[in-house]
């Protein structure tokens, strides 16, 4: 038979799969259409988000700048509670993916993990255009306890506490977790700062000090062996 066979000379079970390929090759591209659309809407939404303020963003911008169809944004986000909370999420996603990449390789030291830590705040928190703590940012657009955001932004605080408290424990200070609550008001003073007094001439930069003289004042308070 001919090369161009005929539908009508197909077998019931070629028709089928053929039918079948066609709609598996259309489902993969809206598929991957649909995630590209959520991509380019995630991404803009948390460059507009943390550039502008949450609330100053509305969604007309957000599918304007992200050159899709509003429909496009609501096939992947319910509402835009729904994309800010994707934002905080993948936020805290990728800062603690980043911390282990920076920071794991110090866990045998503890005072070199939190020197480098420290170090990587006082220059971050420092920087011309920093906007701040994303999640402190979110906090004070937010204040109400009930809004789905407020389970991300406890959620990455609490993991902050949980962190500098293992550190504080391997630095073998008698109050560890007096220690670890201290560090953690540093870093929370370093956030806030960078909006009011920020740059490299403001107070965030002696981060790196304040947290070593913490250390040594617990270390110092430490009973003495006899």
């Amino acid at each position: 038979m001919d090369k161009y066979e005929l539908v009508s000379y197909m077998s019931n079970g070629k028709v089928e799969a053929m039918a079948m390929e066609r709609i598996s090759v259309k489902t993969i591209e809206a598929k991957a259409g649909g995630k590209l659309a959520r991509d380019k809407v995630a991404t803009v939404a948390a460059d507009l988000f943390y550039r502008k303020g949450i609330r100053a963003v509305g969604v007309e911008e957000i599918v304007k700048e992200a050159g899709v169809a509003k429909i496009s944004l609501y096939r992947n986000f319910a509402s835009k509670d729904d994309l800010v909370v994707s934002y905080l999420e993948d936020r805290d996603a990728s800062f603690w993916r980043q911390w282990d990449e920076a920071f794991s390789r110090y866990e045998s030291d503890p005072h070199a993990q939190l020197h480098a830590i420290m170090t990587y705040l006082a220059r971050r928190t420092t920087q011309p255009g920093y906007r701040g703590c994303p999640f402190i940012n979110y906090a004070a657009e937010f204040p109400e306890p009930s809004h789905p955001g407020h389970r991300v932004v406890e959620a990455n605080k609490r993991e902050w506490r949980r962190r500098l408290a293992h550190i504080a424990e391997a630095l073998d200070v008698t109050r560890p977790k007096q220690l670890a609550d201290g560090l953690m008001l540093l870093v929370e003073g370093a956030y806030a700062i960078s909006q009011t007094l920020g740059g490299r001439k403001g107070p965030g930069k002696e981060i790196v000090s304040a947290a070593n003289a913490l250390v040594d004042a617990h270390k110092a308070s430490r009973p003495k062996r006899h």
